[in-house]
């Protein structure tokens, strides 16, 4: 797997992106890439890219990671939308993230495309 992450200053919006297979573990090293991020550049909104991942990390590892965002200082205002891709097993990984998300106060809004994902994060609508 590999991923990368880019900060847009004129949108205050951390990209990150993600191919191939993603474990647990790495998963967990993108996780607290993207937060140490969140808080060095202030970015208010998240765009994660999960198009191209081919497996994603395990249900447990995804409420984990969200668990811990209150912990690791994640602001509550910031808006992360993820968009995957259309396979079921996709789809289910990013709605249990959402959910798991929401019940921790977190808005975040899953998307199968990067436009409606960009549209929504620079609207004011809320998830």
């Amino acid at each position: 797997m590999s991923w990368e992450i880019q900060y847009v200053p004129e949108k205050e919006t951390l990209v990150l992106a993600a191919t191939g297979p993603l474990s647990d573990e790495e998963a967990k090293q993108l996780t607290g890439r993207a937060i140490a991020l969140v808080q060095e550049t202030q970015a208010t909104r998240v765009l994660g890219d999960f198009r191209r991942m081919q497996s994603g990390p395990s249900l447990a590892a995804v409420y984990w990671l969200v668990n811990g965002y209150a912990n690791r200082g994640v602001p509550r205002q910031t808006r992360i939308a993820l968009v995957h891709s259309r396979s079921p097993h996709a789809v289910e990984l990013a709605q249990f993230y959402e959910t798991v998300c929401f019940n921790r106060r977190y808005e975040a809004k899953t998307f199968d495309s990067s436009e409606a994902a960009e549209a929504w994060l620079n609207s004011d609508a809320r998830a």
